[in-house]
Protein backbone atom coordinates (compact mmCIF):
# COMPACT_ATOMS: atom_id res chain seq x y z
CA UNK A 1 0.00 0.00 0.00
CA UNK A 2 1.28 3.71 -0.73
CA UNK A 3 2.15 5.92 1.82
CA UNK A 4 -0.59 8.73 2.45
CA UNK A 5 0.37 11.93 0.80
CA UNK A 6 -0.56 14.72 3.22
CA UNK A 7 -0.41 18.67 2.48
CA UNK A 8 2.82 18.48 5.07
CA UNK A 9 4.54 16.60 2.03
CA UNK A 10 7.72 18.84 0.37
CA UNK A 11 7.19 18.42 -3.03
CA UNK A 12 3.03 19.58 -2.65
CA UNK A 13 3.99 22.52 -0.79
CA UNK A 14 5.51 25.42 -2.83
CA UNK A 15 8.59 27.28 -1.10
CA UNK A 16 6.99 30.97 -0.33
CA UNK A 17 7.44 33.12 -2.88
CA UNK A 18 10.27 35.18 -1.31
CA UNK A 19 12.39 32.12 -1.19
CA UNK A 20 12.54 30.98 -4.58
CA UNK A 21 15.15 33.04 -6.63
CA UNK A 22 13.84 35.41 -9.23
CA UNK A 23 14.87 34.62 -12.76
CA UNK A 24 13.98 37.03 -15.26
CA UNK A 25 13.12 35.29 -18.39
CA UNK A 26 14.00 37.17 -21.74
CA UNK A 27 10.34 38.61 -22.23
CA UNK A 28 11.23 40.66 -19.00
CA UNK A 29 8.34 38.54 -16.92
CA UNK A 30 9.55 38.20 -13.23
CA UNK A 31 7.67 34.93 -12.78
CA UNK A 32 9.86 32.06 -11.06
CA UNK A 33 9.84 29.25 -12.87
CA UNK A 34 7.08 27.29 -9.99
CA UNK A 35 4.94 30.33 -10.83
CA UNK A 36 5.66 29.81 -14.80
CA UNK A 37 5.00 26.33 -14.25
CA UNK A 38 1.84 26.94 -12.44
CA UNK A 39 0.70 29.21 -15.38
CA UNK A 40 1.26 26.68 -17.76
CA UNK A 41 -0.66 23.60 -15.52
CA UNK A 42 -3.80 26.23 -15.79
CA UNK A 43 -3.47 27.21 -19.32
CA UNK A 44 -3.19 23.34 -19.74
CA UNK A 45 -6.17 22.33 -18.11
CA UNK A 46 -8.46 25.35 -17.71
CA UNK A 47 -11.36 26.67 -19.93
CA UNK A 48 -10.47 29.59 -22.17
CA UNK A 49 -11.93 32.80 -21.60
CA UNK A 50 -14.78 33.97 -22.99
CA UNK A 51 -16.10 37.53 -24.44
CA UNK A 52 -19.55 38.08 -25.62
CA UNK A 53 -20.10 40.88 -28.08
CA UNK A 54 -24.12 41.42 -26.62
CA UNK A 55 -24.46 42.97 -30.23
CA UNK A 56 -23.33 40.71 -32.39
CA UNK A 57 -22.82 37.62 -30.70
CA UNK A 58 -26.17 37.16 -29.53
CA UNK A 59 -29.85 38.40 -29.48
CA UNK A 60 -32.34 39.23 -27.81
CA UNK A 61 -35.60 36.82 -28.23
CA UNK A 62 -39.05 37.26 -26.76
CA UNK A 63 -40.46 34.70 -23.50
CA UNK A 64 -43.42 36.11 -21.39
CA UNK A 65 -45.36 38.49 -22.55
CA UNK A 66 -43.26 42.16 -23.06
CA UNK A 67 -40.12 40.31 -21.11
CA UNK A 68 -37.31 39.27 -23.43
CA UNK A 69 -34.53 37.32 -22.75
CA UNK A 70 -30.72 37.68 -24.43
CA UNK A 71 -28.67 34.40 -23.41
CA UNK A 72 -24.87 35.30 -22.58
CA UNK A 73 -23.46 32.15 -21.16
CA UNK A 74 -24.86 28.70 -20.70
CA UNK A 75 -22.60 25.89 -18.54
CA UNK A 76 -24.01 22.63 -19.25
CA UNK A 77 -22.02 21.40 -16.87
CA UNK A 78 -22.99 23.18 -13.51
CA UNK A 79 -26.68 24.07 -15.00
CA UNK A 80 -25.74 27.84 -14.85
CA UNK A 81 -26.91 30.54 -17.20
CA UNK A 82 -26.04 33.91 -17.67
CA UNK A 83 -29.13 35.99 -19.28
CA UNK A 84 -30.41 39.20 -19.74
CA UNK A 85 -33.84 39.98 -19.15
CA UNK A 86 -36.02 43.18 -20.19
CA UNK A 87 -38.76 44.83 -20.84
CA UNK A 88 -40.19 48.16 -22.30
CA UNK A 89 -43.23 48.12 -20.35
CA UNK A 90 -43.93 46.78 -16.66
CA UNK A 91 -44.73 43.64 -16.62
CA UNK A 92 -44.41 40.52 -13.81
CA UNK A 93 -43.10 37.13 -14.72
CA UNK A 94 -45.20 35.19 -12.50
CA UNK A 95 -44.36 33.80 -9.21
CA UNK A 96 -41.39 30.36 -8.94
CA UNK A 97 -38.96 29.30 -6.73
CA UNK A 98 -35.68 28.42 -8.11
CA UNK A 99 -33.02 25.77 -7.30
CA UNK A 100 -30.03 27.13 -7.12
CA UNK A 101 -28.94 30.85 -6.68
CA UNK A 102 -29.47 33.39 -8.46
CA UNK A 103 -27.33 36.95 -8.71
CA UNK A 104 -28.72 39.62 -10.67
CA UNK A 105 -27.14 43.23 -11.36
CA UNK A 106 -29.92 45.87 -12.43
CA UNK A 107 -28.38 47.52 -15.36
CA UNK A 108 -31.37 49.43 -16.50
CA UNK A 109 -34.81 50.50 -14.70
CA UNK A 110 -36.35 49.22 -11.67
CA UNK A 111 -37.06 45.86 -10.52
CA UNK A 112 -38.25 43.50 -7.36
CA UNK A 113 -40.46 40.51 -6.23
CA UNK A 114 -44.39 41.66 -4.89
CA UNK A 115 -43.30 39.82 -1.85
CA UNK A 116 -40.36 42.16 -0.66
CA UNK A 117 -40.34 45.62 -0.28
CA UNK A 118 -37.01 46.66 -1.42
CA UNK A 119 -36.25 47.88 -5.43
CA UNK A 120 -33.41 47.26 -7.04
CA UNK A 121 -32.02 50.29 -9.39
CA UNK A 122 -29.12 50.76 -11.54
CA UNK A 123 -26.52 49.09 -10.09
CA UNK A 124 -27.79 47.58 -7.47
CA UNK A 125 -27.23 43.74 -7.40
CA UNK A 126 -28.93 40.92 -5.79
CA UNK A 127 -28.40 37.27 -4.45
CA UNK A 128 -31.77 34.94 -4.50
CA UNK A 129 -31.28 31.57 -2.32
CA UNK A 130 -32.33 28.17 -3.13
CA UNK A 131 -36.36 27.29 -2.33
CA UNK A 132 -37.48 30.71 -2.11
CA UNK A 133 -41.04 31.71 -3.78
CA UNK A 134 -41.72 34.94 -5.05
CA UNK A 135 -42.93 37.29 -7.76
CA UNK A 136 -40.92 39.05 -10.02
CA UNK A 137 -42.20 42.54 -10.77
CA UNK A 138 -39.62 44.98 -13.21
CA UNK A 139 -41.22 48.70 -14.38
CA UNK A 140 -40.68 50.40 -17.64
CA UNK A 141 -37.29 49.97 -19.65
CA UNK A 142 -36.09 47.87 -17.00
CA UNK A 143 -32.68 45.68 -18.18
CA UNK A 144 -31.47 43.14 -15.74
CA UNK A 145 -28.09 40.60 -15.72
CA UNK A 146 -29.36 37.45 -13.84
CA UNK A 147 -26.92 34.25 -13.54
CA UNK A 148 -28.96 31.39 -12.44
CA UNK A 149 -28.06 27.90 -11.40
CA UNK A 150 -30.48 24.87 -11.72
CA UNK A 151 -34.25 25.34 -12.73
CA UNK A 152 -37.07 27.58 -12.10
CA UNK A 153 -40.40 26.04 -10.96
CA UNK A 154 -43.35 28.40 -11.66
CA UNK A 155 -46.20 27.81 -9.85
CA UNK A 156 -49.63 28.25 -9.74
CA UNK A 157 -51.67 30.64 -7.47
CA UNK A 158 -52.41 27.70 -4.99
CA UNK A 159 -48.03 27.10 -5.42
CA UNK A 160 -48.68 23.54 -7.17
CA UNK A 161 -46.02 23.21 -9.88
CA UNK A 162 -46.87 24.68 -13.27
CA UNK A 163 -44.00 23.83 -15.42
CA UNK A 164 -40.38 23.71 -14.50
CA UNK A 165 -37.28 25.52 -17.27
CA UNK A 166 -33.30 24.59 -17.04
CA UNK A 167 -30.84 25.89 -18.98
CA UNK A 168 -31.45 23.58 -21.57
CA UNK A 169 -35.29 25.33 -21.94
CA UNK A 170 -33.80 28.60 -21.97
CA UNK A 171 -31.41 27.43 -24.81
CA UNK A 172 -33.90 25.76 -26.61
CA UNK A 173 -35.76 28.59 -26.71
CA UNK A 174 -33.00 30.88 -28.02
CA UNK A 175 -32.41 28.23 -30.55
CA UNK A 176 -35.70 27.94 -31.62
CA UNK A 177 -36.03 31.86 -32.21
CA UNK A 178 -32.88 32.17 -34.08
CA UNK A 179 -34.10 29.20 -36.40
CA UNK A 180 -37.89 30.86 -36.82
CA UNK A 181 -35.70 34.18 -37.62
CA UNK A 182 -33.16 32.28 -40.07
CA UNK A 183 -30.36 33.50 -37.48
CA UNK A 184 -27.26 31.16 -36.53
CA UNK A 185 -27.71 30.26 -33.27
CA UNK A 186 -24.46 30.94 -31.43
CA UNK A 187 -22.68 27.81 -30.23
CA UNK A 188 -19.92 29.67 -28.31
CA UNK A 189 -22.29 30.42 -25.71
CA UNK A 190 -22.00 27.13 -24.54
CA UNK A 191 -19.28 25.67 -22.07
Amino acid sequence: MAPAVTATTPDLVPEPVSKLPERPREDGSALNEHERSEIAFVDKYSAPDVYINAKNDTLWFPWIGPIELKPMRMENRTGTFVVGLRSKVAASLGKHRHRGTVTAITMSGEWGYKEYDWVARPGDWVCENPGVIHTLSVEDNTDIVFTITGSIEFLNDDDSLKFTLDIFSFAKMYYDHCKEKGVKPNDALWH
